[in-house]
């Protein structure tokens, strides 16, 4: 994928930072730490004033689109190193507000005294050309560096970024056949879940019984954030290949019942973090019910990302004790051979066993209180219900990779979603019908 500063990095090499001269190239900035600190440190000075300051924060960007990814991780250790938190100042001033009678003018300038001082530099970024796309870019490149050490780097810019792109300031975008081609494109490029595999599969998945929605933000107006494709059908969906196939009826969407999200898809690696999914989720519930009144169901048909791995793992630590010895053989068979659904004793084993696998790494495993699958977790703190398990759902070889082919429905009842959200999130309670519920392995065996 894609990110946002790759898009713009052309566009922001020549960033104006005045209608006479063009940003200049700093010699060595990228080989030398001094040029960089130097130039950062400039940024972030008030001389000359925030228009001047602004104007030498669009250098810094401009010569950051230079940099390789070494390069990159010298850029980010400056700022982690050298303009962090003033931590004497921060000592002394919690020190004198022991001491003080009246405490708001030490809270005050503790308050301030607790901001980094490269957050000012991350501030004036946004103010440049293209300088929102280039802050998302940013921080998907420390992302990419994947070092603890730029911790504080990176919630520094996440919660940038989540003041930034505020639910009330996205816009709500329905993409059809007729949209600019740009946007297809986009679409066609940011798929995350379901390859699209020509210009024929995209007209399919945006035909009358279809609909996509996307949030955009004003200051990205030719980019997309997150997209949803939904499904207008009549029950719950439990094949992915029926959605997708494009010689499958097209049904009048006045006579479905149930709107399918079958793919969801984050399109800036640099917002991972902020909160757009469930946003999205709920505000295209809102429009659907608005515009198709017939709807009365609303459910996912998702992934199960995480399960061929636990699987793996429980297999191999012999930790699957309550599985009889042919479920197991046939578990291996499945994980070694790609082939396997074409092995009629497999598949009429693992269709009863995959399914209440599925169930307990879904309901039972978790990273304290929450799934730990990441797509379960999403859907859980949105509200929503696990529905169902389906075995054979996506034949697709990912989905292989994935789940061995299983999917699941999350089902969203629109009165229930708030306290399903809260219990879940606070208490860690996974709602599932009694269907999943009584796939879970007993004592005496699953």
């Amino acid at each position: 994928m894609k990110t946002s500063l790759s898009r713009v990095r052309e566009a922001l090499k020549h960033v104006a930072v005045s209608k006479r001269r063009r940003t200049k190239a700093l010699k060595d900035f990228g080989s030398n730490s001094n040029t960089a600190r130097v130039a950062i440190a400039e940024a972030i000075s008030t001389r000359g004033g925030e228009v001047a300051a602004r104007n030498r924060a669009a250098i810094v960007a401009a010569n950051y689109l230079t940099l390789d990814q070494e390069g990159q991780r010298r850029f980010f250790t400056i700022l982690s190193e050298d303009f962090g938190v003033d931590r004497l100042a921060v000592d002394n001033l919690i020190k004198d507000l022991g001491d003080a009678e009246d405490r708001g003018p030490i809270e005050r300038k503790l308050r301030s005294a607790l901001e980094a001082e490269r957050e000012l530099l991350f501030r004036r970024f946004l103010s440049v050309e293209n300088g929102l796309a280039f802050v998302v870019g940013l921080r998907a490149d420390l992302l990419a560096l994947n070092d603890d050490t730029f911790a504080d780097l990176d919630d520094e810019l996440r919660r940038l970024l989540d003041r930034w792109f505020d639910a009330g300031l996205l816009t709500l975008s329905q993409i059809s056949w007729d949209s600019p081609a740009s946007l297809l494109e986009k679409l066609v490029e940011y798929e995350a879940v379901h390859a699209v595999t020509s210009w024929g599969d995209l007209k399919n998945r945006l035909r009358s019984d279809r609909r996509l929605f996307a949030f955009q933000h004003p200051g990205l107006p030719n980019d997309l954030l997150i997209f949803v494709e939904v499904a207008l059908v009549s029950g719950l969906a439990n094949s992915v290949d029926e959605l997708l196939n494009t010689s499958a009826p097209i049904i009048d969407s006045d006579q479905a019942d149930t709107a399918i999200f079958y793919s969801i898809s984050n399109c800036q690696d640099g917002l991972a973090g902020v909160r757009l999914g469930d946003f999205l989720i709920k505000r295209v519930v809102t429009e659907l019910s608005r515009e198709q009144p017939g709807l009365k169901h609303f459910a996912t048909l998702s992934p199960i990302p995480g399960f061929r791995r636990w699987l793996e793992n429980k297999l191999e630590a012999q930790e699957l004790g309550y599985v009889e010895d042919t479920e197991i053989q046939a578990l291996e068979t499945a994980l070694q051979n790609p082939k396997w659904t074409l092995e009629e004793e497999t598949v009429t084993q693992l269709q009863v066993t995959l399914p209440k696998l599925g169930a307990q790494y879904l309901l039972s495993e978790k990273r304290g209180q929450r799934a730990i699958d990441p797509v379960a977790n999403f859907h859980l703190s949105n509200g929503a219900r696990v529905e169902r398990i389906i075995f054979g759902a996506n034949q697709q070889d990912i989905a292989q990779d994935r789940a061995l082919g299983m999917m699941v429905n999350y089902r969203y009842d629109l009165p229930k979603i708030e306290d399903r959200h809260d219990e879940y999130v606070h208490e860690g309670i996974i709602d599932a019908h009694s269907d999943v519920t009584g796939l879970l392995p007993t004592q005496s065996g699953i």
